[in-house]
Protein backbone atom coordinates (compact mmCIF):
# COMPACT_ATOMS: atom_id res chain seq x y z
CA UNK A 1 0.00 0.00 0.00
CA UNK A 2 1.51 3.42 -0.57
CA UNK A 3 2.17 6.10 1.97
CA UNK A 4 1.59 9.53 1.86
CA UNK A 5 5.18 10.18 0.54
CA UNK A 6 5.05 8.04 -2.40
CA UNK A 7 1.24 9.54 -3.90
CA UNK A 8 1.82 11.64 -6.84
CA UNK A 9 -1.21 13.75 -8.38
CA UNK A 10 -1.99 15.69 -11.56
CA UNK A 11 -2.67 19.41 -11.39
CA UNK A 12 -3.13 21.98 -13.80
CA UNK A 13 -0.97 25.45 -13.87
CA UNK A 14 0.61 27.76 -15.59
CA UNK A 15 4.56 28.30 -15.70
CA UNK A 16 5.44 31.26 -14.54
CA UNK A 17 8.86 31.68 -14.22
CA UNK A 18 11.69 29.00 -14.04
CA UNK A 19 15.63 28.81 -12.71
CA UNK A 20 18.21 26.53 -12.67
CA UNK A 21 16.57 24.31 -9.79
CA UNK A 22 12.73 25.34 -9.72
CA UNK A 23 9.47 26.17 -11.23
CA UNK A 24 7.06 28.83 -10.30
CA UNK A 25 4.02 27.87 -11.42
CA UNK A 26 0.07 29.50 -11.00
CA UNK A 27 -3.09 27.02 -10.69
CA UNK A 28 -5.31 30.23 -10.97
CA UNK A 29 -5.91 31.09 -7.31
CA UNK A 30 -1.84 30.28 -6.07
CA UNK A 31 1.57 30.94 -7.15
CA UNK A 32 3.98 28.53 -5.85
CA UNK A 33 8.04 27.73 -6.38
CA UNK A 34 8.63 23.71 -6.49
CA UNK A 35 11.87 22.20 -7.14
CA UNK A 36 12.35 20.66 -10.41
CA UNK A 37 13.54 17.43 -8.61
CA UNK A 38 9.88 16.63 -7.01
CA UNK A 39 7.70 17.83 -10.23
CA UNK A 40 7.00 16.82 -13.92
CA UNK A 41 5.94 18.89 -16.79
CA UNK A 42 3.89 16.71 -18.53
CA UNK A 43 4.30 19.06 -21.53
CA UNK A 44 -0.22 19.64 -21.62
CA UNK A 45 -0.58 22.70 -19.20
CA UNK A 46 -0.66 19.08 -16.25
CA UNK A 47 2.33 18.67 -13.63
CA UNK A 48 2.71 15.95 -11.72
CA UNK A 49 3.88 16.50 -8.21
CA UNK A 50 3.94 14.43 -4.94
CA UNK A 51 0.74 14.91 -2.99
CA UNK A 52 2.43 16.02 -0.02
CA UNK A 53 4.33 18.98 -1.80
CA UNK A 54 1.05 20.35 -3.64
CA UNK A 55 -0.61 20.05 0.19
CA UNK A 56 2.19 22.00 1.06
CA UNK A 57 2.17 24.54 -1.50
CA UNK A 58 -1.71 25.07 -1.75
CA UNK A 59 -1.92 23.76 -5.10
CA UNK A 60 -4.80 21.00 -4.46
Amino acid sequence: MPTIESKLTDIEAELLQETDRAYRLYDGKTRAWVAKSLVENNGDGSWTLPLWLAQEKGLV
